[in-house]
């Protein structure tokens, strides 16, 4: 499994996770959530704290929730830092759920293309139901979407 910080504003990191966990058991997530009472300065040390307590040999993914957010500024920061390889923005459950079955090397090429995947894969899962139930007006109970 893919190191991995879900990071956000609020408690969505750590729904995300409780959920990934119900779904698929064990993960091994770290969870950094923004929260109201904290500064800048603090978010920064948490956030290097977490990545620094991965192992050294593996890759880190960070996903943020918005793109442009200050969890997503942040991040970005420890790539320009050499910190952090990878930042991936637009946190939700199918996303987090692919990105945590990949298998990270030292190819950073190699990497990047496993994560574009499941982002491309997480993708395909948002789309307005509606359009498909109106497609099919037959679709069951049995019926997968």
């Amino acid at each position: 499994m893919a190191n991995i910080i879900l990071f956000s504003h609020g408690q969505l990191a750590t729904g995300l996770a409780d959920s990934c966990k119900l779904i698929i058991g064990e993960n091994h997530f770290k969870v950094l959530n923004i929260l109201l009472d904290q500064n800048i300065q603090e978010i920064k040390n948490n956030l290097d704290v977490m990545i620094q307590s991965f192992d050294d040999n593996q890759p880190v993914i960070v996903v943020t929730d918005i793109p442009g957010g200050s969890t997503t500024q942040t991040a970005i920061q420890r790539i320009s830092d050499n910190k952090l390889p990878y930042v991936v923005t637009g946190m939700n459950l199918g996303l987090v759920m692919s990105l945590s079955f990949l298998s990270l090397s030292q190819d950073d090429e190699d990497n990047k293309n496993k994560i574009r995947d499941a982002i491309e894969e997480s993708q395909k899962g948002i789309y307005l139901v509606n359009d498909v139930i109106s497609c099919n007006d037959e679709l069951s109970d049995d019926d997968d979407l």
